[in-house]
């Protein structure tokens, strides 16, 4: 989080790739595994692993109200700002997407369904999109900019209930949905009705954050590194659960009116002992980890981009490698060894040439 605000927050970085490495290895796990239940709550964090998905938005909710602080937004400056931010690579990938679709469909795909991909709802070609399915989430982040400055302007006037009650209805619209139609997984999953839950979770924790006084750069670190595991174990446990239950694949379940809350929740806890906890080691081991894990946060949105693209050219001549004979682990560390880092190498040239000379024409919006 690199602002002129506030101090940089490196570990939101961190997160980032965390929030990446899951979305990259659940697509790979199931290119090969498919859907599938696991005893083993490791497993299960893969294969639920576009619960990244909702990390994602939890730390978009938390780094937008940090910056905010305590000033007004210039709602143009703001939405300017996202627009330097996400269309760069959005444009190179819809062009890049729609070129395949005409070659592969013997169709002209023109300016029309560019347009689509471009503006902040769900393309109606997006199902021809076998690289770039995941770009969904995209369009749901953009709605949530478009009334991010409102919602933290609401919150200002009435206090954190006014969030409280958003996540209230947003619960009972998607109870009534379930209720008329007899399931809510689509309206859960990929909507703003669901997601929206993660974001307003994260203002939450951000208003927390600020209430603390933890933006200011004489903030302490004050947990001990501990308390990771109760948060590790807290995320895991649930995602197992969910997976045990209800599962990403599972459409009728009435637990869909209720997990994007949870799984907001269960990902805020864990964000928020991740900022407070205070590493062992040498100071100069820790730095270099935090740059480390910092410039592969940095890359996360090209990654998101470009991860199934990479996994399509990587599974046409590869394929999972066996190094334990036991194959779901053989998955699991193919993704991890083999994939994420040719993954990664594309992320840092599309960061290199496309995000981080936009990046740099951003302007303040508070005032």
């Amino acid at each position: 989080m690199h602002t002129q605000q506030h101090p940089y927050l490196s570990r939101l970085d961190h997160l980032r790739f965390l929030a990446a490495s899951l979305v990259v290895l659940f697509h790979f796990f199931h290119h090969t595994q498919g859907d599938l239940r696991s005893a083993n709550p490791l497993v299960s964090l893969i294969d639920e692993g576009h619960t990244g998905i909702a990390l994602f938005m939890v730390i978009s909710g938390f780094i937008f109200t940090v910056i905010a602080g305590h000033k007004d937004i210039d709602y143009g400056g703001f939405i300017r700002n996202r627009i330097i931010r996400i269309y760069p690579l959005l444009i190179v990938a819809a062009c890049l997407q729609l070129f395949i679709s005409t070659y592969n469909d013997h169709r002209n795909y023109g300016f029309f369904q560019l347009l689509g991909w471009l503006m902040p709802f769900r393309s109606e070609t997006i199902g021809l999109s076998p690289y770039f399915q995941q770009m969904w989430t995209i369009w749901v982040e953009l709605q949530f900019y478009l009334i991010f400055p409102f919602l933290i302007l609401f919150a200002r006037r009435y206090g954190s209930r006014y969030l409280l009650g958003v996540l209230g209805l947003l619960f009972v619209l998607r109870a009534l949905v379930f209720a008329a139609s007899g399931e809510v997984r689509y309206i859960a999953y990929e909507t703003l009705f669901g997601r929206l839950d993660q974001f307003v979770v994260g203002m939450l924790l951000g208003r927390l954050w600020l209430a603390q006084g933890k933006d200011t750069p004489t903030a302490k670190l004050r947990l001990h590194w501990l308390w990771l595991l109760p948060a590790s174990a807290l995320v895991l446990g649930g995602l197992h659960l969910f997976s045990l239950q209800v599962g990403f694949a599972e459409l009728k379940s009435p637990l869909w009116t209720v997990w994007p809350l949870v799984e907001g929740a269960l990902w805020g806890s864990f964000v928020w002992v991740y900022l407070l906890v205070r590493w062992p080691g040498p100071e100069a081991v820790k730095a270099r980890v935090d740059r480390a894990l910092a410039a592969m946060g940095a890359i996360s949105f090209s990654t998101y981009v470009f991860h199934n693209l990479v996994l399509a050219a990587y599974n046409k001549h590869a394929g999972v490698v066996p190094f334990t004979g036991l194959e779901r682990l053989d998955t699991i560390l193919t993704g991890v060894v083999c994939v994420l880092p040719l993954v990664m190498l594309m992320a840092t040239i599309t960061y290199q040439l496309i995000e981080k000379p936009f990046l740099s024409l951003r302007r303040s919006y508070l005032r």
